[in-house]
Formats: structure tokens, C-alpha cells, sequence
């Protein structure tokens, strides 16, 4: 049956698995990819077609994945060509002892054959290499003298200066040597993979190995078949991997049951703790570190984006770009003002968002965030972008105050389980100030809403609701600040949510 052969994708998932590969199989209605990873997948295809382009072009296979028996028969007709009539074949297809592969690109000379693979990384890793033994042993299965093997990813370096230009994108790095090691090993892989897709569902259990080297989209799946572990497992403690599995091994599951004296991290402890009484450690310096804060005081939160391939002018590949932000700014006199910024029109929102930017926090004396090291690192790089400006974006950076220590450091509820993001921290301390009732309820979310609404294809009534709900959501983030800066006042309880303050775009 053509559904159960064995691919490059699936042998790289038994590799990851034996119990994926059986799912992919069986089951792929089991399957659950996320909006973000469906995302990942999109840019990657993006670069992938570019990339074709900048290999000089070629001869493309034009049977898709679903009709595998046309790929396999025009590719022989091509190949059986003289080389200069379809010297670069972009995706031939080549099937050798029950594994069919696709291969972005393969290059005829007249002393062998080069392949080419394609990744949308910024290196080479080890899960690539495999990949490219796989199709290695396919195709000199079938005959071709493939002798040399290239890994073509993104330079990082490239800066997208010219309109259209992406000369520069593409690295391309020999990885024969390192491949050749890898192809004796794949007959037996293979054999192997084979008796796992025709016997019964291995029975394995969730772990390590499910997020590594990929997130596995039947993770929800297979968890929902195991039965319920403890409700605070030694695996929640902050950075600890190597502990937790020596905690396992000594027979700890439940964090609840570990002593002291086999925790020497003092946050680990304090975690440890706070579990097992299921009351919240509060030090007796939070609340006064917060009320030193000085007025007027400008809650930021920015929403954003990275691409693969770059679309805006002055930009790199998968640098993190500010698309949006929410700016709640206090004075001394509890009273609130909050700015908005959000560009859906698919333009670079890059100069607006800077000059807004600017504007609405000029007055403030502490600039409030959650994460500074990612929130400055954007703005540094936005100076560096926006010469005008750098003095001003150097000085919101010079004027941040990192909620996020501040809470490690003084504050730790166990229904937080290990985490200190703020959307961890705040139904601990606002359970009020949720994020269901929104249309967009994370960074993920967000990415993907930001994308629709920019897509040229998007009705203009959906643009307008995907801009109504990204607004709303970054304007909670910056209010779920509010709230955990005033959530230990001892004179008055923390403001309420603002309804009267919908969020408008800063003009």
C-alpha cells in the first residue's frame, strides 16, 4: 500500500520513535499541530521555493507528494536525458527497497551527482545529516552515482537590502564526509523500521525523546492513553533536567516527597516548599521593592514576529520584529492612560512603531516589563535600525525595571509549577484577569493572527476582528503588569481592569 512505504520523514520519525512511526501510520488522525508549528512549516516551504531560485534554477518534478508514481516516472524520464537538457532537478523522486524519498535538489555532472538539502536553520545539525543519508542510500539504490552532498541552509548574516534581492541568503556547506559515515548505518535502520510499521503499537511511554530532535504532534495522544502521574512531579523544578532524572532513578516522582537534603539549589527548595504547603512564599521585600518603583511608571509589552526569509528592508532572517505594542502609563495619582500600536497592512510597521513608541513613554520615569533582556534586546536592535531614534530607545532601555527577577527572586506560588512567565504568575495573584475570554490568548496565537490579518486574502471584516482581538491581548499583558506591580499594596487593594480603556492605536 502506497500510505504504509517508508519515507525520509518517517524513518526520521521511528529514529525519534518507534511508536510515532507506528502513529503516522495508523493513526495520523491522532495528530495535533499547532497554529505556531503549522507556521514554522510555512516559512520553511517559503525558503525552500526561494531557494531554488538562488541554486540557478532547474528542471522541478511537477507530480506533488500524493502522486508519488508520477514524481517516480518523471524524474527516470529526466534523468535519462543528456545532463546539459536537466542538469538541476528540483524534488525527483527515487524509491529503492520499500523507502521513496523527494530531494530538494539534484545536480547532474558528468563524473557523479551532488544533492542537495535544503533546511530553513541557520546550521547544520545532526538530524539534517541523517536526512541526507537517507537519501543518499535511495538514490545509489536506484543506480546514481551521487558523490558529493550539500547542506544549503539561511546565513544569518544576510541583511535584506534591496527589494527582491536575497542573493546571499543561501549558505551551502559540503557535508560529504559526515554522511558518508551515516549511510552503511541506514539498511539496517531501515529493516528495523519496517518490522516496527507492520507489528502492533510499541508500547512506550511519553518522555524525553518526544521533544527531541522534533515536538511530536501525537504527544497530547499518547499521553492521554498513560495513567495520571503525581500533580506536581519532580520534573516541574526550574532548570533541572539532570536533576530530575536523578531524582527519578532514587525513586522520587512526586516533588511533594523530596527531602531537602537532595535539593541544594535555595530556589529549588524554596519551590519544594511551597508545594508541599501549598502556601505562597512571599518575601518580606516584595512589597516594598515594588512601591520604590518611581511615577509616572509605563507598562510596555511588545507582540513579535520573525521570518525565515525576510520581508522588510533592513532586516535579517528570523530576527524578532516589534509589530505591536500596549503601553499603560500610571501617575502618582493612580489614574491611567494606555496607547496602542499595530500596523495590519503587511508594510514593515518598523518606523511607526519606533516614532510611537517614543511618544508614549517620553514622560515615564520607569518603563515596566516582563523579560527585559528580550524586550531591550529589541530596541537596541531598533536603535541600531533607526539612527534618529537610538538615543531615545537607548534611554527606554536605560529607564526598564524587570518585573520578572523581582518575582523569581521574592515570589512563588506552586500552582505556578515552576514557571515565572507571567501568565505562570498571574492567576496566582489575579485569577480574575484571565486570557480565555479573548480571542487571542498567546504569543502563538498572536503570530498566527498577526499573520492572517496581513495576508493580501484576508476579507477586510476578518482583518478588522484579528485586529480587535491582537489589541486586546497585548493591552492585557501590559494590565496583568499593573496588577502584579500593585498586588501587594498595603494601603488599597490593586486597580481594577480599565473596561472604559479599549485599546486604540497610537496615530
Amino acid at each position: 500500500m502506497i500510505g504504509r512505504h517508508l519515507s525520509k520523514s518517517r524513518i526520521q520519525s521511528g529514529r525519534q520513535c518507534h511508536k510515532r512511526l507506528w502513529l503516522e501510520l495508523h493513526e495520523p488522525e491522532a495528530s495535533q499541530w499547532t497554529p505556531a508549528a503549522q507556521a514554522r512549516l510555512d516559512e520553511g516551504t517559503r525558503f525552500g521555493d526561494l531557494a531554488r531560485d538562488l541554486l540557478g534554477g532547474g528542471v522541478l518534478i511537477a507530480a506533488d507528494h500524493r502522486h508519488v508514481n508520477e514524481a517516480l516516472a518523471e524524474t527516470v524520464a529526466l534523468l535519462a536525458l543528456p545532463r546539459e537538457q536537466a542538469p538541476m532537478l528540483f524534488e525527483p523522486a527515487f524509491s529503492h527497497e520499500g523507502v521513496r524519498v523527494r530531494v530538494d535538489a539534484f545536480q547532474r555532472h558528468d563524473d557523479g551527482d551532488t544533492l542537495i538539502e535544503v533546511k530553513s536553520t541557520t546550521s547544520v545539525k545532526p538530524e539534517h545529516l541523517w536526512d541526507c543519508a537517507i537519501q543518499t542510500w535511495v538514490a545509489r539504490g536506484t543506480g546514481r552515482n551521487v558523490s558529493r552532498i550539500v547542506h544549503g541552509h539561511v546565513d544569518r548574516a544576510f541583511v535584506y537590502e534591496t527589494e527582491g534581492d536575497y542573493r546571499g541568503l543561501l549558505k551551502l556547506v559540503d557535508v560529504t564526509s559526515e554522511v558518508e559515515a551515516l549511510v552503511p548505518r541506514i539498511p539496517d535502520i531501515v529493516e528495523a523500521l519496517k518490522q516496527v510499521a507492520a507489528g502492533p503499537l510499541p508500547l512506550l511511554q511519553t518522555g524525553g525523546h518526544c521533544s527531541e530532535p522534533y515536538e511530536c504532534p501525537f504527544l497530547a495522544h499518547c499521553r492521554a492513553a498513560e495513567p495520571p502521574g503525581p500533580a506536581f512531579p519532580v520534573d516541574l523544578l526550574p532548570r533541572s533536567r539532570d536533576l530530575a532524572g536523578r531524582l527519578v532513578e532514587a525513586g522520587y516522582v512526586d516533588l511533594c516527597d523530596v527531602p531537602d537534603d537532595a535539593l541544594g539549589n535555595p530556589v529549588h527548595r524554596r519551590v519544594a516548599a511551597a508545594t508541599r504547603s501549598g502556601e505562597a512564599f512571599v518575601s518580606g521585600e516584595l512589597q516594598g521593592l515594588l512601591a520604590d518603583i518611581a511615577y509616572p511608571r509605563a507598562y510596555l509589552d511588545f507582540e513579535t514576529i520573525s521570518f525565515v526569509v525576510p520581508r522588510w528592508l533592513g532586516t535579517r532572517p528570523f530576527q524578532q520584529l516589534p509589530f505591536q505594542f500596549s503601553c499603560h502609563t500610571e501617575s502618582s495619582d493612580g489614574s491611567f492612560r494606555h496607547d496602542a500600536f499595530l500596523d495590519v497592512s503587511g508594510r514593515s510597521p518598523l518606523r511607526d512603531l519606533v516614532d510611537a513608541i517614543v511618544k508614549v513613554t517620553a514622560g515615564a520615569q520607569a518603563v515596566l516589563v516582563w523579560n527585559k533582556g528580550f524586550e531591550g534586546a529589541r530596541l537596541r536592535e531598533l536603535a541600531g535600525m533607526f539612527p534618529a531614534h537610538a538615543a531615545d530607545l537607548r534611554g527606554i532601555v536605560d529607564r526598564m525595571v524587570d518585573l520578572l527577577p523581582i518575582y523569581r527572586r521574592h515570589y512563588y506560588h506552586r500552582d505556578m509549577r515552576g514557571s515565572w512567565s507571567i501568565k505562570a504568575v498571574l492567576p496566582t495573584i489575579a485569577p480574575d484577569l484571565d486570557y480565555a475570554d479573548l480571542g487571542v490568548a498567546d504569543g502563538g496565537a498572536a503570530q498566527s493572527a498577526y499573520l492572517e490579518a496581513c495576508a493580501p486574502g484576508t476579507h477586510e471584516d476578518d482583518r478588522e476582528r484579528l485586529r480587535t482581538q491582537l489589541l486586546a491581548y497585548c493591552a492585557r499583558d501590559t494590565w496583568a503588569m499593573v496588577r502584579l506591580e500593585h498586588a501587594f499594596d498595603m494601603v488599597s487593594a490593586a486597580p481594577d481592569f480599565p473596561r472604559e480603556h479599549q485599546p486604540v492605536p497610537t496615530p
